[in-house]
């Protein structure tokens, strides 16, 4: 019987709590209530509260209480140092010198009070633009420090001389950007730019205060001494005097070709202020093309230059030389072709390109000819490729090869004088 009693007494740490929930609340913190738990034979000696906001999911931190230290004979405590309009749950945990007992169930969950944003936003700069506009930029405040429902912006900005500040007010409070057009703002002129957050409850601390420049004016002049050829069959390049305005970021060429195309399905091209010309690419062959070049800069496109007429070469041949020959002369290969024939709608060939490379390398030695053959000099081992083309006006065309293994070319060439060396000796015991 002993031994049953002492069974029902065993001590450990206490149970659960139960009946967490929150009782009252301000801004920045909560107070709690809750029922005890089973003690277990062994007083209760303190609580621990711990909280979570509703987007950490299950991620529970240690909360501050006033009292600090929550002793065991109490049902009730503050938690301090919240944030306010913020979501969260509460759990409370017992301990007594066995140990520390399991979680009570979540409290319902509950959202402190609003309170003034106290967080500006941050890196408020700006600048730049389509002209007569001026653009102001900042960096968002977290959903976190929203601290109270209708949040948004108040964005202030005046001239760097001026002494009344204007001011509008962005009702996203995801936006980062706010563009001011105003026909009588200068360009680049400088002001001076801050902005701060409100809520439902009022409105928050000024940012930091930045100074940014309005946009500049688009370039008011065209490009002149606009050249320019065609370089073969599907590129040209183009060249102009560069502007002497300042305010020039670079410049945009516009090509189309003049009888398939319009200008809404013009290519263009565009480079810096420091370039006075470009290669235009991806072009028709044997096709008319027009080119026009403007100054650009944030402001927007500067008037257009006078056309340009491109007449652009016609295509390379698309037929391969074929590859008829392949003879070995001493220290030499000699590699033979017939005449490339080019179609009525191709260019005239100019002459041959001969690579010769090791297999596997895509660099080698480049001969250029007007011959339908050449001598290659013979390397001593590995495997080569010869790599045969014809070159136009319009570019190169489509390429053969022939494969040449080295050593042994070298053993067929030996093998062959041996072969005159026995021939000789039969005729002399002849």
């Amino acid at each position: 019987m002993s031994l049953k009693g002492e069974t029902k007494k065993r001590k450990c740490p206490p149970g659960a709590p139960g009946g967490v929930r929150v009782m009252d609340k301000t801004d920045k913190s909560v107070t709690l209530q809750w029922s005890r738990g089973a003690d277990n034979h062994n007083p209760i000696s303190k609580y621990t509260i711990q909280y979570r906001e509703s987007s950490s999911k299950d991620v529970w931190k240690t909360a501050t209480t006033s009292p600090a230290d929550v002793e065991g004979d109490k049902e009730n405590a503050t938690v301090v140092d919240l944030l306010p309009w913020t979501e969260y749950e509460f759990r409370v945990i017992a301990t007594n010198t066995l140990g520390t007992g399991e979680p009570s169930s979540p409290s319902p969950k509950d959202r402190t009070l609003e309170a003034l944003p106290v967080v500006a936003p941050s890196d408020v700069g700006g600048g730049g633009g389509t002209s007569r506009e001026l653009t102001i930029t900042w960096t968002p405040v977290q959903p976190q420090y929203y601290y109270g429902p209708n949040f948004g912006y108040i964005v202030a900005f005046k001239p760097l001389s001026g002494y009344e500040w204007s001011k509008v007010i962005v009702a996203d409070p995801q936006a980062k950007r706010y563009v001011h057009k105003d026909s009588s703002i200068p360009p680049s002129a400088e002001f001076q730019v801050k902005v701060k957050a409100f809520n439902g409850k009022g409105e928050g601390p000024f940012s930091l205060t930045a100074v940014i420049y309005s946009a500049q004016d688009a370039p008011t002049k065209a490009p002149v001494s606009i050249d320019g050829r065609a370089l073969s069959a599907t590129e040209a390049i183009v060249s102009w005097l560069p502007l002497s305005q300042t305010n020039i970021d670079g410049y945009q060429v516009k090509y189309w070709r003049t009888n398939e195309d319009n200008e809404g399905g013009a290519q263009s091209v565009v480079v810096s202020g420091r370039e006075n010309h470009t290669r235009l690419e991806g072009m028709k062959p044997d096709s008319h093309y027009v080119a026009e070049v403007r100054g650009y800069n944030s402001a927007g496109y500067g008037p257009a230059s006078e056309q340009l007429q491109i007449h652009t070469k016609k295509s390379p041949p698309s037929q391969a030389p074929r590859i008829i020959g392949k003879k070995f002369k001493g220290q030499s290969i000699n590699i033979a072709w017939e005449q490339v024939e080019p179609k009525a709608n191709e260019a005239r060939i100019d002459g041959y390109k001969v690579l010769y490379r090791q297999q596997g390398h895509t660099l080698g030695t480049l001969y250029t000819t007007i011959k339908r053959h050449i001598d290659l000099p013979m390397h001593t081992d590995g495997i080569y490729v010869v790599e045969v083309r014809a070159y136009t006006e319009g570019g190169d065309g489509a390429v053969a090869q022939v494969q040449i293994t080295a050593g042994s070319a070298m053993a067929a060439q030996s093998l062959s004088v041996l072969s005159l060396l026995l021939a000789a000796l039969l005729c002399l015991n002849l």
